[in-house]
């Protein structure tokens, strides 16, 4: 690493650091975690003792958990550094692999937001609080995604992707590998969907509309697009679904994509005043209208579009 290197170096971190391969190291990590999850119950079992110590280990191991996969988050739209000065040959920054990239998503997919069962043996749950374990999974992915999903990530990729043409990794394959497998239940014949990622998709279109905002820039035509993408996904989804939940959530989401890309929620920075208390993104107003979201809304509204 060097000096300026502004938090693109995945090297740059506290383990899985330089060289390594954050990918295989990360990998290595999560297998001693789940060895370490398996043990907390018997090593902290004391007779006449309260869970506290139980509590605690098992906070610090799901902590443990988003850390080590952002580690991987960290290859992503990044660039190795090494400190070079007059005279010496080479550069001091280079963009990493496409494929080395690609391949972090994939296993980000894979590890990250998937749910972790592992942490979900119910003899500690069940010791440890009543209620929250879906809070506490989804407060953990969401760490990682919205590292991934940063706006300083997404903006150097795209500088990347204007520097060094095919060569990078686009951004627009990014956000759609990325939400391939968030969304990989909707590919399959049937789709059912459980709640833990139910919390994660609901996470991840909050995070894609808040980057739709009044300013006409590049993150918010990627995030546009891929918003309609999602849509037409679960549009073609919906009659697959096996269970009321599965498909309501999915109608939600329909609900919350179209609230997203709403023209009269981003009126022109030199535009009229919008009402009190009316919603303050969307699209401009020269852009293609899709129907004003109101609570009597239904997605049959927006499949008259299509």
């Amino acid at each position: 690493s060097t000096a300026g290197s502004s938090g693109s170096d995945p090297g740059e971190q506290t383990e899985a650091v330089g060289d390594a391969n954050a990918v295989i190291a990360t990998g290595l990590g999560l297998k001693n975690l789940e060895r370490v999850a398996g043990m907390l119950l018997p090593a902290t079992t004391q007779s006449g003792e309260n869970w506290r110590d139980l509590t605690e280990l098992y906070s610090r191991t799901v902590g443990q958990w988003s850390t080590e996969l952002n580690h991987v988050v960290s290859v992503v739209g990044g660039l190795d550094s090494q400190q070079k000065h007059g005279g010496q040959s080479g550069q001091r920054f280079a963009p990493i692999a496409r494929a080395r990239q690609a391949e972090a998503v994939a296993f980000l997919n894979k590890k990250a937001f998937t749910t972790p069962t592992f942490l979900l043996d119910t003899e500690v749950l069940r010791r440890v609080e009543p209620t929250g374990t879906l809070d506490r999974v989804r407060a953990a992915q969401l760490r990682i995604l919205s590292n991934l999903l940063s706006p300083t990530r997404l903006a150097r990729m795209v500088e990347l992707s204007a520097v060094d043409g095919a060569a990078a990794y686009q951004p627009t394959t990014f956000l759609g590998d990325v939400r391939k497998g968030l969304w990989s239940e909707l590919a399959a014949p049937t789709v059912t969907i459980d709640a833990y990622r139910r919390n994660l998709q609901r996470a991840h279109l909050e995070l894609a509309s808040a980057r739709i905002t009044p300013t006409a820039d590049e993150a918010r035509a990627l995030y546009r697009g891929e918003l309609k993408a999602l849509d037409a996904e679960v549009r073609a989804a919906l009659p697959k679904a096996t269970d009321a939940a599965t498909r309501r959530h999915l109608e939600d989401a329909r609900v919350a994509i179209a609230g997203a890309l709403d023209a009269q929620r981003l009126a022109p920075p030199d535009g009229p005043a919008r009402p009190t208390g009316a919603p303050g993104r969307g699209l401009a107003s020269w852009e293609i209208e899709l129907p004003a979201v109101v609570n009597e809304w239904s997605c049959s509204v927006l499949d008259a579009l299509h």
